[in-house]
């Protein structure tokens, strides 16, 4: 974020990455906190964070359900 002339702080982010295969939601989120450290410390950085995090074969999944008619 440094140099942007956002004001924004709040933030929802999808990731999907093969890193998460048996890892619980905590541990996958606490590995995209890991990454965006100095973001999240710095004067008016990020604020608020919410994360969905996925497989890529859960991601598939969820989108092939919600591909599907009512």
């Amino acid at each position: 974020m440094a140099d942007s002339t956002s004001k924004e702080t709040h933030f929802r982010l999808f990731v999907t990455s093969e890193a998460f295969k048996s890892k619980m939601q905590p541990a996958r989120h606490r590995m995209v906190y890991a990454l965006l450290k100095d973001e999240i410390a710095a004067e008016g950085g990020i604020h608020a964070l919410q994360l969905r995090t996925r497989t890529p074969e859960e991601d598939e999944k969820a989108n092939a359900k919600s591909e599907q008619p009512s």
